[in-house]
């Protein structure tokens, strides 16, 4: 593959017109651009380089570099480069890794995106996102799944069409429009929450300020035990199991406060609204032996529990009008069982996890606990056997007192 080299400054402006194949951009000699393809055209500007290409194209540059890429036609990886980046249209799978400020007008598959050290704006992703390590970020449209863990600043999304999944945001959250289920998670600034087709799952405490959360579906809030909230919840169903100072009930309307703070909280949902505690597994089994490492492990389990409920209320909200009150305690009452055996499993599988880390530095010959994918195995059987419960009511094959006895036959 034929190589050239071109001498510039520290931060020269590349455009690249067009590339037909995948590009590939990396951080390399200080004051040097090094350009490897097969049939490519590079011509020398007041200010850098403007190239085309037929075929695959790798680009090394100074780190300090700005980069204007009109239409690449494969996949596109950028590392390494902290200048200003501008992508038109993407048709391929588009990596950015420790990057600067980014603005996208298109990307026709998927993105990837992690340390990030300035702003990512894009107009439409037209598969998923994943970004990870970021600061601010704006994304008018996104038509597959979004997930973006550790920004530390705001984000705003306008139209993401799959779930989105936001762990750890130090900035204000804007979501104006979302046609699946919203996962939130450590959330350290103000919440727009608003237009969410499926269900909203809430986890962790909130700043001091006014915070807005609206599904058409569920919403259920997982609250720190004792942490201050004010809150009013709209639902046509309230399950409230935290422990409130004030509480005033109303028709489909609940409003409560907790301790002393300033953080205000409104949900409204079509659905049901849970209120419960963060903690559904006894802390003390959290921690395997007061033996803590930083490992960040994923088995799978992140969701497990909450689609395990999701499955079965929406099941059992079916039943509950025809079959009575009695009925739906008890389908409340084994999504909780449900949710809870998913957790036990997750924390038994990454302290599993952690005990192979460490038994593998110190050669240790201790025998643990079951293993991740034993106890993914359990929690799904268990998914699968309720389930089948109730579509035997549905058919008529049993009766719902015998459903009940089955499901308590599950718990146990």
């Amino acid at each position: 593959m034929p190589e050239e080299q071109y001498f510039t400054g520290k931060a020269p402006a590349i455009e690249i017109s067009q590339c037909q194949g995948d590009l590939v951009i990396r951080s390399g000699m200080e004051t040097a651009v090094t350009i490897k393809g097969s049939d490519f055209t590079a011509v020398e500007t007041e200010f850098g380089l403007t190239v085309n290409s037929l075929g695959d194209l790798k680009l090394h540059l100074p780190p300090q570099a700005s980069i204007a890429i009109q239409h690449v036609n494969g996949d596109l990886v950028i590392k390494n480069i902290t200048g200003d980046i501008s992508l038109h249209e993407i048709n391929g799978d588009v990596v950015l890794v420790n990057v600067g400020n980014v603005k996208i007008s298109a990307i026709n598959s998927d993105l990837s995106a992690k340390n990030l050290q300035a702003g990512l704006s894009i107009e439409t992703i037209r598969g998923d996102a994943a970004i990870r390590n970021a600061n601010e970020i704006a994304i008018q449209t996104v038509q597959g799944d979004l997930s973006a863990r550790n920004v530390n600043g705001p984000i705003h999304l306008m139209n993401v069409a799959g779930d989105i999944g936001l762990r750890t945001v130090n900035g204000d959250v804007t979501i104006e429009k979302g046609q699946r289920d919203v996962n939130l998670r450590n959330l350290g600034g103000i919440n727009n929450v608003t237009g969410i087709v499926g269900d909203i799952r809430l986890r962790g405490g909130l700043t001091a300020g006014e915070h807005l959360f609206v599904a058409e579906r569920d919403i259920i809030v997982r609250w720190p035990a004792g942490a201050p909230l004010d809150f009013s919840a709209t639902a046509p169903k309230i399950v409230n199991r935290l422990t409130v100072d004030k509480v005033v009930e109303g028709e489909n309307s609940l409003t409560g406060r907790i301790g002393d703070g300033d953080t205000v909280a409104t949900f409204q949902a079509n659905g049901r609204i849970i209120l419960k505690e963060g903690n559904i597994v006894d802390p003390k089994w959290e921690s395997a032996e007061g033996n803590d490492m930083d490992f960040d492990f994923d088995f799978g389990f992140g969701n497990i529990g909450l689609e395990i409920s999701s499955q079965i209320n929406e099941q059992f909200n079916r039943f509950t009008e025809q079959f009575g009150s009695k009925f739906a305690r008890k389908a409340e009452e084994a999504a909780r069982k449900a949710e809870q055996a998913a957790e036990r499993a997750r924390q038994r599988a990454e302290r599993q996890g952690q005990y192979a880390q460490q038994r593998t530095r110190q050669c240790a010959s201790r025998s643990y606990g079951p293993t991740a994918k034993s106890a993914q195995k359990a929690a799904t059987a268990s998914k699968e056997e309720q389930l089948k419960i109730l579509r035997m009511v549905e058919k008529g094959i049993i009766t719902p007192a015998e459903a009940t006895t089955l499901l308590d036959a599950l718990e146990t």
